[in-house]
């Protein structure tokens, strides 16, 4: 059970909705927002608290974690209007998408005039790893930020690592294992196609 205050995310999609569902069996209080008020509907269910924005959000949880689907959304999230610049409880910001580093340190330079320290924290592992809490996590920024959301990633995650102190440097690992299984199925759909033309089956 988590002593400490709410929890915040924001993106309640394939990933996010069962990264949540994992926050809160493991006792945390999440408050919850997405653009999708059926999204936002089914987190209720499971026990999540809607918020009707990502500002609503910030303005009660010091950390706010996000899952989005792109960089764009990631950056509107975070500093767009409505978005979690404006909460005033936000202390530690953490994206779990994948963004891209550019991105992850606009977004911590956008925050840090508001006092927040930012962690890029992509995941691997698919929905399968999120539903089981058995995802990767590599995050980087602050190390006293991340010891102190370590706990949290913990319960969404089974191997959390630490991959350096400066804001993007976890996109890079996520990206190169993005671009390696991207080869290693394309080498297998090639492999498959060989397979199958006339004459390559042994008599």
């Amino acid at each position: 059970m988590s002593g400490g205050g709410p929890l915040g995310f924001v993106g309640l999609g394939a990933m996010g909705a069962p990264m949540v569902r994992r926050l809160l069996s493991a006792g945390h209080r999440v408050l919850a927002h997405d653009a999708n008020p059926s999204a936002l509907s089914a987190a209720g269910s499971d026990g999540a608290e809607g918020r009707r924005s990502a500002a609503a959000v910030a303005d009660e949880a010091e950390i706010v974690l996000v899952s989005l689907p792109t960089p764009a959304a990631a950056k509107a999230v975070a500093l767009g209007a409505g978005g979690l610049v404006e909460g005033r409880a936000m202390r530690v910001y953490v994206d779990l998408s994948t963004a891209g580093a550019r991105v992850a340190q606009e977004v911590a330079q956008g925050l840090a005039p508001r006092g927040v320290a930012a962690l890029d924290a992509p995941v691997s592992g698919g929905v399968a790893g999120a539903e089981a809490g058995t995802l990767s996590v590599m995050a980087a920024g602050y190390p006293t930020a991340f010891e102190r959301v370590r706990p949290v990633l913990e319960a969404i995650g089974s191997n959390t690592v630490f991959v350096g102190p400066a804001v993007g440097q976890g996109q890079t690992p996520k990206l190169v294992n993005n671009l390696l299984a991207a080869t290693t199925w394309a080498a297998a759909c090639e492999a498959m196609a060989v397979g199958a033309q006339p004459g390559s089956t042994p008599s």
